[in-house]
């Protein structure tokens, strides 16, 4: 089984962390409508708007971390260019 990245991890957790908030504050938002609540919800709003900004923010630190990588200097880049921008194939076993 491939090992999952540290980057990867925390970006999936942040991602899902937001889509929770904005499911809750929907949920909220249909019990308030349901019953009758006639008051503003403007606070239910503005946790939609900053579980999106949590998306947001977690989606952009990774896709900044991949493009510095993938660059000339990036590590992904430099580990490409060391085997001659060439994929080990699988059935060689792992190396030592």
């Amino acid at each position: 089984m491939k090992k999952l990245q540290w980057s990867k991890l925390v970006t999936l957790l942040v991602i899902l962390l937001g889509f929770v908030i904005v499911q809750e504050c929907f949920v909220l938002m249909y019990l308030c409508i349901r019953d009758g609540y006639t008051s503003t919800a403007a606070w239910l709003t503005a946790a939609v708007g900053l579980a999106e900004a949590v998306i947001a923010a977690g989606v952009s630190g990774y896709l900044s971390l991949c493009k510095s990588d993938h660059r000339e200097g990036g590590v992904t880049f430099e580990a490409a260019r060391a085997s001659g921008f060439s994929e080990k194939d699988p059935s060689d076993g792992p190396s030592i």
